[in-house]
């Protein structure tokens, strides 16, 4: 699966603008669609490793998506006061009083409801993974074999959905090898990430349109720029219009530029691992049947 540098660029362009868009359609923002269920990334990864795994404490879900069970106990609330899950104790052999997650039949709904939306936007990704990888399923059959694995295939609310996260985790993987974890910099929270790659792949970017590119309100834009320019990664520029000398652009610092670019080759060099999960979720978006298999760090219940 190799690739040229600038067709990595590409996909990861693309990735963190479908994550943008999707919290965009289903959150509560001025993009949402009418039947919005007005959740963001970390709840509906919370949704997402519940119906995946079924009944889970807190900590088990944190242990999947990356977060402190405080964390995911305080996302847990807010979903229950939604009615999308509910929490229950007595469940866990050996300990009567653990809390456990539970998907409701309305968080069931919301899964199929993003799902959807991830075959609406996820085009211009496969097109991205098609052109790193030409070999890489569309309309292709699925592989039998899929058929004869011990059960069945596992029924699965929303697999166009669930592969698009396991791709991200996948993604995010040799990006923290290589450069570390960085503040506002991975494709699961993918606002940082998108602005360093737009301004890399077409140049310095107004901190007007900063707002806009994340889909965040003008106070966010400046606050994540704020945090790029104290972390070192971006830096304010006026002057640099020539029709208006006013204006202030949003350019990457040397060390922001190796950065990205050393992401870029550390995912370049990961694809053959990264391939299996690309096959997935490049079917799963195409609308087929496909398994999601095993988990790469199953949690034991």
């Amino acid at each position: 699966m190799a690739a040229a540098v600038n067709d990595v660029e590409l996909l990861v362009n693309r990735l963190c603008h479908l994550m943008v868009d999707l919290e965009a359609t289903i959150g509560d923002g001025p993009r949402a669609a009418s039947d919005a269920p007005g959740i963001d990334t970390p709840q509906l990864g919370v949704l997402i490793a519940i119906d995946l795994f079924g009944s889970m404490r807190p900590s088990e879900v944190g242990a999947l998506i990356g977060l402190p069970s405080p964390a995911v106990t305080k996302l847990a609330s807010r979903l229950e006061r939604a009615g999308l899950v509910t929490r229950s104790t007595g469940a866990v052999p050996g300990d009567r009083r653990a809390v456990t997650l539970q998907l409701t039949d309305d968080g069931r709904a919301v899964l199929v409801r993003c799902n959807d939306v991830v075959h609406e936007l996820g085009i211009d990704l496969v097109a991205a993974l098609a052109t790193i990888d030409p070999s890489l399923p569309g309309e292709a059959a699925v592989d039998p074999s899929v058929d004869d694995l011990p059960g069945g295939q596992p029924i699965v609310t929303a697999p166009a959905l669930a592969e698009l996260f396991r791709f991200v985790a996948e993604i995010d993987h040799p990006i923290h090898r290589t450069v570390g974890h960085v503040e506002n910099l991975n494709p699961a929270d993918p606002r940082g990430l998108l602005l360093l790659s737009e301004i890399h792949l077409r140049g310095p970017v107004r901190t007007s349109a900063v707002a806009d590119l994340i889909d965040r309100s003008v106070g966010t834009g400046r606050r994540l720029v704020d945090d790029l320019t104290a972390t070192g990664l971006v830096e304010r520029i006026p002057g640099t219009i020539a029709e208006d000398r006013r204006v202030v652009v949003i350019d990457l610092t040397p060390i922001g530029r190796a950065l990205i670019r050393g992401a870029v080759a550390a995912i370049a060099a990961h694809l053959p691992t990264i391939r299996p999960a690309a096959v997935a979720l490049s079917r799963a978006i195409a609308g087929e049947r496909q398994s999601l298999g095993a988990p790469t760090d199953p949690v034991t219940r």
